[in-house]
């Protein structure tokens, strides 16, 4: 969203509220100055300049409570939005500045009242100096102003007795005004300030006293207290002599009540009523390194279960209402501790606990946590419960940023979330760096990619038997400028932390199909096929086919040239998709290949049912066969391994193999019916040019 727009609907929003004598162009140039000052107060951190801006939305005549809240509303839901802002933590960082804007409007309120009270003091003044002069029109002039005003306005004489009172500060006491005129001034007073409020009168009699404006409590008819701004002067004859005390009484009850709201808004979660993420970060430097610091500290941070699914099926009201629940359930778990738990975002809740003699372990703890949201609520019929990961940050380094621990406890979280439902684990900060250091990795690779630091290179599969090359693999190679060289695997692995795995992948297809059909060119012979492995995200993608049959299209590359890798991940995944691509592929005449294989009791049952022409075992079979073969063992993994090849080789799928370092290794494949292989006994992965030299020296022959 830009300015424009945003000046746009905030000035429609205003103008439906209230009408102020000024054009729709006036109000946006108006709105679109003050939004310029908003964005310079959040991201320079002036609440000052957001105060102004409150103020200059009141004396431009947005003068309604109704116009501060629709500028909240609007400013608080796109003011993040905007590009200006996009660097920064979007809503948690605009909070300060939109409460700063609501109390610059409330002051401007207050200064628009105060000058009307001022003018009907000049006025009173006037009429009572002039009287001589012009008794009839000033008396007309003071009884008009008195009664019409939105001020609640007194006289009283010297021993407190009201002698005239208006409309307005009976409404805003509850009176009516026959019972106003019987009362003492100090009968308005609320009983906790009436002794002070009394000796503030009595000071005005002083000759050189000075008038006073302060915030105080009066009483009402019921004895409510009603909050106002009241103001005390008095009225002296000529000669200076006091005659009347005067009190102004404008009516804060209301803004107090919206300033109040807006507080508890900054730092509570509007849904569950739970603390906000703000407030989460706050708690957590209080007892951390605040005045009161905890001795013993606990952060835990949750993560719901297949919140998604309960939102997408059951609807988001049931989505929320669980929400609700959840947060529930958690403050009961917490009940007796000294614990402040939190809302974090979406489905996410923190907990802040100072450990006590009887606090639990954080095993327990987790433990209970999942007990009590297993428990299902029920929304009619239907029950709907929910688990969650957990990950406790325990005793945490004082000397970092409450932001740090989170995000140490959000890694930790995300490794849990890839292994299981219903997981807890403490935060290991030497994983957690591990961890940090891969998605530092993941959020540069955009750049990486664009900039050319990562290219390609290539693996050449052989047969087993006489070791002509038969296809050549590509591979991912990233030339780091902190980190040096990144293999594959770590470039495979990073993708799937981002959404660059489709178009990197798209990519490497495409170049590798250029460069195949670029070395048949100049080489002149017949070349191996390509071999190019997708990864799932790859495998399921809906535009697979139209991809493939592009980049062959735009390259010339004959279909029988190449093999496309799936992972068996990818196929027995529920949805199918990955299933329907394969299908596709292998009508169009491209040859498939199940990498991955041999490591669930799935596998089988996707050669036996889908169309593959050749598996490629798991590096995890291939090393722990490496390993049974180096000594010399028969373990009961190599033979069933053994049994297994001449299975896949009865469906008529041909066996690869990768990482094969010794010829050790090779000779005992050989053995058992594997057709190709690859790993660095054959030779490591070669930038193009090396691989051409390769293809020029040898015959060739497609496997």
């Amino acid at each position: 969203m830009d300015r424009t727009e945003l000046v746009s609907r905030w000035a429609g929003a205003l103008t439906q509220i209230i009408y102020v004598a000024r054009s729709r162009d006036e109000v946006e140039q108006e709105l679109h100055d003050l939004l310029d000052r908003m964005i310079d107060a959040v991201r320079s951190d002036k609440p000052g300049t957001a105060r102004e801006v409150g103020l200059r939305l009141a004396e431009l005549g947005f003068t309604k409570t109704e116009c501060v809240g629709a500028t909240l509303d609007l400013l608080g839901t796109d003011l993040p939005d905007l590009s200006d802002l996009s660097e920064l933590d979007g809503r948690l960082q605009t909070m300060p500045s939109l409460s700063a804007l609501a109390t610059g409007f409330t002051t401007g309120m207050r200064n628009r009242l105060f000058a009307e009270q001022e003018e009907i003091k000049r006025a009173l003044t006037h009429a009572k100096e002039n009287v001589e002069r012009d008794l009839q029109a000033s008396e007309e002039l003071f009884r008009e102003v008195f009664t019409s005003s939105s001020v609640g306005m007194a006289l009283a004489d010297l021993d407190g007795v009201l002698a005239r009172t208006n409309r307005a500060l009976a409404t805003i006491l509850e009176y009516t005004p026959r019972e106003l005129s019987t009362l003492n001034m100090s009968d308005l007073f609320h009983p906790s300030e009436a002794e002070l409020l009394t000796m503030r009168y009595q000071e005005l009699l002083e000759k050189d006293a000075l008038p006073f404006r302060e915030r105080r409590k009066l009483r009402r008819k019921g004895g409510d207290a009603a909050l106002v701004y009241l103001s005390g002067q008095v009225i002296r004859h000529p000669d200076g002599t006091p005659r009347h005390f005067v009190l102004s009484v404008e009516d804060v009850s209301d803004k107090q009540l919206i300033e109040d709201q807006l507080r508890r808004q900054l730092v509570h979660d509007p849904l569950t009523n739970l603390a906000n993420r703000q407030r989460f970060l706050s708690r957590i430097e209080e007892v951390l390194a605040g005045n009161r610091a905890a001795e013993s500290v606990a952060i835990l941070h949750i993560d719901l279960d297949g919140f998604a699914a309960v939102n997408n099926g059951a609807g988001r009201d049931i989505g929320d209402q669980l929400l609700q629940v959840v947060a529930k359930k958690l403050t009961t778990v917490m009940e007796g501790e000294r614990a402040t738990v939190a809302r974090l975002d979406g489905d996410e809740f923190g907990i802040v606990l100072e450990y006590g003699p009887q606090t639990p372990s954080p095993e327990l703890i987790a433990q209970r946590i999942n007990d009590e949201l297993g428990e299902p609520y029920y929304v009619g019929e239907q029950g709907v419960a929910a688990t969650a990961c957990i990950a406790v940050l325990d005793n945490p380094r004082r000397d970092l940023p409450p932001a740090q621990l989170l995000q140490a406890t959000d890694i930790t979280l995300r490794r849990l979330k890839s292994t299981g439902r219903r997981q807890w684990a403490l935060v290991d900060s030497e994983q957690g760096a591990r961890d940090r250091d891969r998605f530092n990795l993941a959020a540069s690779i955009p750049g990486a990619w664009e900039s050319g630091e990562i290219q390609l290179e290539y693996q050449t599969v052989v047969s087993i038997d006489d070791r002509r090359i038969v296809a050549v693999q590509p591979q991912l190679r990233w030339e780091h400028p902190e980190q040096g060289v990144l293999e594959h695997d770590v470039c495979v692995g990073v993708l799937e932390e981002t959404g660059m795995s489709l178009p990197i992948g798209r990519w490497k297809l495409n170049r590798a199909c250029e460069q195949i059909m670029a070395w048949q060119d100049r080489a002149g012979v017949d070349l191996p096929q390509l071999y190019v492995e997708l990864t799932r995200q790859q495998a399921s993608d809906p535009d697979l086919v139209s991809s493939v049959q592009g980049a062959l299209a735009s390259t010339g590359m004959p279909t029988a040239m190449l093999r496309l890798g799936m992972p068996v991940q990818a196929l027995c995944m529920t949805d199918g998709t990955a299933e329907d691509n394969l299908d596709v592929l292998v009508d169009l005449g491209i040859r498939t290949v199940l990498y991955e294989f041999g490591t669930t009791r799935g596998d089988l049952a996707c050669l036996e049912d889908l169309p593959v022409h050749a598996v490629k075992m798991a590096d995890r079979v291939v090393r722990r066969i490496s390993t049974a073969v180096e000594h010399g063992r028969q373990t009961l993994f190599l033979r069933a391994t053994r049994d297994l090849i001449p299975l896949v080789r009865d469906t008529g799928a041909e066996v690869l193999v990768g990482n094969i370092h010794t010829e050790e290794q090779a000779a005992w494949w050989r053995e058992v019916g594997a057709a190709t292989a690859s790993g660095p006994l054959f030779g490591a992965a070669h930038p193009p040019e090396e691989i051409e030299e390769l293809l020029g020296a040898e015959p060739n022959a497609r496997g």
